[in-house]
């Protein structure tokens, strides 16, 4: 019994990662982005700079985020541009990371969320994101297969 959970830890991360990232511009308001929380029925929006050459994951916002703001900011402007709020530097994992390593990198880092990227030509590329829900749903499908 035990045995077969303990071998999901070393599966990679792009097992269990979903690949459909919602994400937002660097430029974007702190409304839009909760729009598209909201209407994609997510907890988190990674936030991206277009380049000239390419477009790369610098930041995420989350629902915690969004409550720390709320309850922290008097007369908020909605309108204000994401790149002010959002948590960077962005904490990220790649698509052959175990998933126990996943796990060490959230708990340390206090994230409920981390991003997959993978890097092509020597650019980052956002591949998908691990959540906690993530995670738990690995182990239960794990544990009923026994």
């Amino acid at each position: 019994m035990v045995e077969c959970i303990m071998d999901i830890y070393s599966f990679p991360a792009a097992k269990f990662m979903t690949k459909k990232v919602i994400t937002e511009k660097v430029t974007s308001t702190f409304q839009s982005v909760c729009k598209a929380m909201y209407y994609n029925d997510v907890g988190s929006v990674v936030i991206m700079n277009w380049k000239t050459e390419s477009i790369e994951p610098v930041g995420i916002i989350t629902e915690r985020d969004v409550v720390k703001l709320a309850g922290l900011i008097d007369n908020f402007n909605l309108q204000e541009p994401i790149r002010s709020f959002m948590s960077y530097p962005l904490v990220t994992g790649t698509p052959a990371m175990a998933l126990s390593k996943v796990m060490d990198i959230m708990a340390k880092k206090n994230i409920r969320r981390l991003p997959i990227i993978d890097k092509v030509k020597g650019r980052k590329k956002l591949v998908g994101i691990i959540t906690e829900k993530d995670i738990v749903n690995a182990i239960v499908k794990t544990h009923r297969k026994r």
